[in-house]
């Protein structure tokens, strides 16, 4: 069974003002309004642009006055609740959380909508932030971003997963307007120096900031939650479409599916007549890195593909194998 649970909140209250979801009290409600999304995931000072939400069939008080929900927190959780074969409730969770850039109405005909333009940081350059990096020498690069992110991010949560080497030699202070500055000057200097691109995001209302060294351990995936089939999209970069999930993090790693003997529904057959043993396993194998995620949700349509979670992977490059020959003799004639 989908689910979705959208809330828009004030500034500085943890009380919504508004409140629309699949399951009132953990309960299907049949009478749902019509939810639609297309939110975006990817590392800061990659260009992409701004999630969009909207919501169907909202009264006339909201749809009147939509200005007022600018500038407020808005935080949508969505993936599948027990109901349907198949189906992990557990992966269910926060996919978008950002404040509200834009919000506007629109009534047409029988139409009622009321849409959401929302951006994850806040911080945009006609509205810059204070981001205030002070790299002192011999400090780790980790120590320096938390004390950036405590006064341009107070109260977000920060997942720090960078090596330990990350440090630099002399004072290094840059001053920016919005996080997508921030990492890309963050990006070039650990890439530049060091040969390990740092790479910062936001999701789902957490700074995320990882390296080349951060190995997590990976998610399993099953061949019943695609949808559809993994492509090559670049040079060793996968796309894969899942149904919709919230536990896929930028810069985990999920491993894919080994094969199908043991899936449910598969056709035993002769071995006269059995299709060749490579055609039972995937042509993606082993771990891939998830470098950036799309949700896209439609509540009510019909089409499996409405309801999906798609993610870009990078391959995990192998360790190189390093071979030791012989000695070498040296004669003395």
């Amino acid at each position: 069974m989908r689910y979705y649970s959208l809330t828009v909140t004030p500034l500085g209250s943890s009380a919504p003002i508004r409140t629309w979801t699949s399951h009132p009290s953990n309960i299907y409600d049949p009478a749902a309004l019509q939810v639609e999304w297309d939110a975006l995931i990817s590392p800061a000072g990659t260009p992409t642009g701004a999630s969009t939400v909207t919501v169907r069939g909202v009264p006339l008080q909201d749809l009147a006055q939509p200005h007022q929900f600018a500038g407020m927190t808005l935080e949508l959780k969505a993936g599948m609740r027990a109901g349907l074969p198949l189906v992990n409730p557990s992966q269910a969770g926060t996919i978008l959380k950002g404040q509200v850039y834009q919000s506007f109405g629109n009534w047409e005909g029988v139409n009622q909508t009321l849409d959401f333009v929302v951006i994850p940081g806040g911080c945009t350059i006609a509205n810059p932030g204070n981001f205030l990096l002070d790299w002192a020498a011999g400090m780790q690069l980790s120590d320096a971003l938390k004390q950036t992110f405590s006064v341009a991010y107070p109260g977000f949560p920060v997942d720090m997963n960078i090596s330990a080497d990350l440090t630099q030699t002399r004072d290094d202070v840059h001053v920016c307007g919005t996080l997508d500055q921030l990492a890309q000057t963050v990006g070039d200097i650990t890439e530049g120096i060091f040969d390990n691109r740092v790479t910062i995001g936001i999701q789902a209302g957490r700074i995320v900031v990882f390296d080349q060294t951060y190995r997590p351990s990976p998610i399993q995936l099953a061949f019943t939650d695609f949808v559809g089939q993994p492509t090559w999209i670049a040079v060793n970069t996968m796309q894969v479409k899942m149904v919709a999930r919230a536990d896929l993090r930028m810069g985990g790693v999920v491993k894919m599916p080994q094969g199908l003997q043991n899936t449910p529904g598969l056709v035993a057959t002769t071995a006269a007549s059995a299709p060749s043993q490579i055609k039972y396993q995937t042509t993606f194998q082993n771990n891939f890195i998830v470098q950036e995620l799309r949700q896209v949700g439609n509540f009510r349509a019909a089409d499996a593909t409405q309801w999906v979670t798609i993610a870009n992977c990078l391959m995990v490059p192998k360790t190189p194998s390093i071979t030791i020959g012989a000695p070498t003799v040296v004669g003395i004639a």
